[in-house]
């Protein structure tokens, strides 16, 4: 194991853990806790975001990727053949244009509920793109996913004359402050030099029959810098408690920084009339009650809200806020997640929760046969419950 390679030492975590850390992130912003300060110059949370996605991804290769080789990559992500249809393909948009890097929406997908985006980021000549969160001493793999390329990127930028510079995206919303449509983050670095990104997120309540955006495009140039200045990175050394820094012998180019809009609207699919069904379902292991379950049927997933209600502080508690909750076919093997892959919690005004993600696209509801609940962190199962889902 490489000393610095933090990531890769945790193994690849699965989607309970990524949503009990999303959950987490939230709520440590909803009660303004300080974050940890690092010396790179970049968001904090895009590098977080950029972290677990990479951890997760699965290597893959292809000539130039669309939504479905994102989507798809290392397992069915359960879509209906007719989500094809609602793709739309170069869609209109306006801007995008810099001399470092252009961007450009290439595919997406807005059903109403969720939003997909494929974008484009193709460089100037000269010019290595990187995803946000990597840098030069980072796996080249870590930008092109696959396991074949054992250089660091600061060694294949060095050997091919490449100046390395680091992508990254974000809404005009987040900038504003306002929830931002963006919560899962992957890319690929495609054999012509262009870095094409996979973005996809809730939409934002009330966007009705369109959804409207614009990416914040930034591309920051790396520069070398002398012994002691620049960025540093931190790492962990084998067996090692404390953090080691070390500066990695480049800085940001700060006067050299491209900044970019790229705006558009998505027209949404024709969307499906959500089914919602009362619930009164305790897990007394986990001290809480389901109330209600909601579903949201479309060719790219079924999506659900599930709310709850904690009845038990001290038993929730102890859960450290792991209650996730799965469903169940009559054989009660897991139902596998649709094409975002993991859910997220939130916490409601009224002081209730509410899980949210998608299951494997389906007409109809005839597989789900129960609801159990389970512990993210620990994998700890409660109790089980029988749901009775009327057509």
């Amino acid at each position: 194991m490489k000393k610095r390679d933090l990531r890769a030492a945790f193994g690849k975590p699965d989607a309970d853990f990524v949503s009990c850390v999303q959950y987490t992130l939230r709520r440590l912003r909803e009660e303004e806790e300080r974050p940890v300060k690092r010396k790179l110059r970049l968001s904090a949370a895009i590098a977080v975001a950029a972290c677990l996605i990479v951890a997760t991804a699965a290597f893959a290769a292809a000539s130039h990727w669309g939504l479905f080789d994102f989507l798809d990559q290392g397992r069915d992500s359960g879509t209906l053949p007719e989500a094809a249809e609602i793709v739309a393909t170069d869609p209109p948009q306006q801007g995008g244009e810099g001399e470092l890097a252009s961007f450009k929406l290439r595919e997406a997908v807005y059903d109403g509920e969720y939003v997909y985006m494929v974008v484009d980021a193709t460089p100037a000549d000269g010019l290595l793109l990187l995803g946000p969160g990597l840098l030069p001493p980072d796996a080249m793999r870590d930008l092109t996913k696959n396991a074949s390329d054992a250089m660091t990127i600061g060694e294949y930028a060095g050997e091919n004359g490449l100046q390395m510079a680091i992508v990254g995206i974000s809404t005009a919303a987040a900038a504003e402050g306002v929830e931002d449509a963006i919560t899962s983050f992957d890319w690929r670095l495609e054999a012509d030099g262009t870095l094409v990104f996979m973005l996809s997120g809730d939409a934002p309540r009330g966007a009705g029959d369109a959804f409207e955006t614009t990416l914040l495009c930034s591309v920051t140039p790396l520069v070398s810098a002398a012994e002691g200045e620049g960025i540093t990175m931190q790492y962990f050394e084998e067996d090692g408690e404390e953090p080691v820094s070390k500066y990695i012998g480049y800085d940001v180019d700060e006067a050299h920084i491209q900044r970019s809009e790229l705006a558009f609207a998505l027209a949404a699919a024709e969307p499906s009339e959500a089914r919602a069904y009362d619930v009164d379902a305790a897990y007394p292991g986990c001290g809480v009650r389901v109330e209600r379950v909601t579903f949201e049927p479309s060719p790219m997933a079924l999506y659900y809200e599930i709310r709850f209600a904690i009845t038990d502080e001290a038993a929730y508690a102890a859960t450290e806020d792991g209650v996730q909750f799965e469903f169940l076919d009559a054989s009660g093997e897991r139902l596998p997640d649709g094409a975002t892959m993991s859910g997220q919690t939130a916490a409601q005004a009224d002081g209730s929760l509410v899980q949210s993600g998608s299951l494997s696209a389906q007409s109809d509801l005839s597989q789900i046969a129960a609801l159990r609940a389970f512990n993210c962190w620990t994998k700890e199962r409660y109790e089980s419950h029988e749901l009775t889902l009327e057509p």
